[in-house]
């Protein structure tokens, strides 16, 4: 049997896409996750299912910089567990500003 070898693509930072060619295009992370407001991107990560890993956010809420993981969203109310905590604390909405993705 002949094995043959395959080029795989090393991802570091950086989400990488290839095209026929060998051309890649470089998309930086921050520009995607900034495509979204603060409220939509709470939607879409409240939306996960529940076998899927949590991301570490950054939340910035009354200018105060938060790091966490958004547990639920229920009506104008976050839950958030905090990075090195057990407790999840309760935030309100509109209190919040900016939510950077961090980790996923």
């Amino acid at each position: 049997m002949d094995m043959k070898k395959v080029d795989l693509p090393c991802i570091v930072g950086k989400q990488t896409i290839h095209k026929t060619l060998n051309r890649h295009i470089n998309l930086n992370e921050k520009i995607i996750s900034t495509s979204y407001t603060a409220e939509e991107l709470v939607e879409l990560l409240s939306r996960l299912p529940a076998f899927a890993p949590k991301p570490v956010c950054k939340f910035i809420i009354n200018d105060r910089t938060l790091f966490g993981k958004l547990e639920q969203k229920k009506e104008s109310s976050l839950f958030i567990r905090h990075k090195f905590g057990k407790k999840v604390v309760q935030y309100h909405m509109e209190q919040l500003q900016s939510v950077d993705i961090l980790k996923y």
